[in-house]
């Protein structure tokens, strides 16, 4: 029976930039003892909450692995949990699950960056977790975002992978794009390359 490709599970979340906040400036009033705003005051900046708002995120995108991917992103603060799936429609049809742990940094108004790593497993379409083989995928993915709306952005990035299948592979690779392979032991094979993925962030 084919071997499960353990995921990589881990504690994340997404992340929204923090409020920026800035107290009024107040002067004690002539014998009064009490105090008041100084007119003329600036007031307080808007908060820059409205980026990524929400504690739950979804992503769907493109990749040199898989031409439809979609992910949770679980999380509040600067730190996230997500969760991903792909499917690769074809001959060949494949479908990959993963779980990671990642950061969020706020770069801009309405820029930001994500960085995360996760593991999974690529299977089959047809007969998954069957045959004397398995494998697992490791990725290191860096997603630069803008934020069209409050609740919609764009992203782009760079991904590097590295693929571990042993036994009797069910694919030679799983990538478009060129790769270097090594071969651990006869019936090992062990390949990374360079990747990117383009997608709406929700």
């Amino acid at each position: 029976m084919k071997s499960f490709a353990l995921l990589a599970f881990g504690l994340w979340a997404g992340a929204a930039s923090a409020d920026s906040r800035y107290a009024p400036r107040l002067s004690l009033m002539g014998g009064q003892g009490a105090f008041a705003q100084q007119a003329g005051d600036d007031l307080p900046e808007p908060s820059s909450r409205g980026l990524r708002r929400g504690s739950t995120h979804m992503e769907f995108w493109v990749s040199d692995i898989q031409v439809s991917n979609m992910g949770v992103k679980l999380g509040g603060g600067p730190v996230y949990f997500t969760l991903m799936a792909g499917l690769e429609p074809g001959r060949d049809a494949r479908f990959s699950f993963a779980a990671g742990v990642g950061g969020h940094l706020t770069l801009a108004r309405r820029l930001w960056v994500d960085l995360d790593v996760t593991g999974g497993a690529v299977q089959p379409v047809r007969n998954p977790l069957e045959g004397d083989g398995g494998n697992v995928l490791g990725q290191a993915r860096l997603m630069l975002g803008f934020q069209l709306m409050s609740r919609l952005a764009v992203f782009a990035g760079p991904t590097y992978n590295a693929w571990f299948a042993w036994g009797e592979s069910d694919f030679d690779a799983i990538t478009r794009l060129p790769f270097r392979e090594s071969n651990p032991e006869p019936d090992q094979r062990l390949q990374h390359w360079p990747g990117i993925q383009v997608g709406l962030h929700i």
